[in-house]
């Protein structure tokens, strides 16, 4: 399981998720200012945004004998990131919006989900090809 390079990402993910958990619930002298999420930190705070993502990659990282639902999980966990740079693109001007540093959790997650689909997936394609093999 841990030997995998997807699970290696995915623990990345947690990492990253849990940074933003411990800024923002500290307290206000070590919380970040607000304009590093912009108006994306509402969502953070109010639906518990990296919390839920957090448990959701770990589940997956336990499902390492189903790689069908891990691509399946992580498409999904495509969704709530998509909805998320929208809404930091949507109520300010794009160059601010470029600007906010928050922008990097965006990339550096969809750049770690994609790479664990395709990693996902070169072990499905392996499993199949020795599958034939039999």
């Amino acid at each position: 399981m841990i030997q995998r390079i997807q699970s290696l990402y995915m623990l990345l993910l947690i990492l990253i998720n849990f940074l933003i958990v411990a800024s923002i619930d500290s307290t206000q002298e070590f919380s970040l200012p607000e304009n590093y999420f912009g108006n994306f930190r509402q969502y953070i705070e109010d639906y518990f945004f990296s919390e839920l993502f957090i448990l959701i990659i770990l589940i997956n990282i336990f499902l390492f004998k189903y790689l069908k639902i891990q691509i399946i999980i992580l498409k999904l966990l495509f969704i709530p990131l998509f909805f998320g740079i929208l809404n930091f693109f949507d109520e300010r001007s794009i160059i601010s919006s470029f600007k906010d540093p928050s922008l990097i959790y965006f990339f550096l997650s969809f750049f770690l989900i994609f790479v664990c689909i395709s990693s996902v997936s070169k072990d499905q394609s392996k499993i199949n090809s020795l599958d034939r093999i039999r």
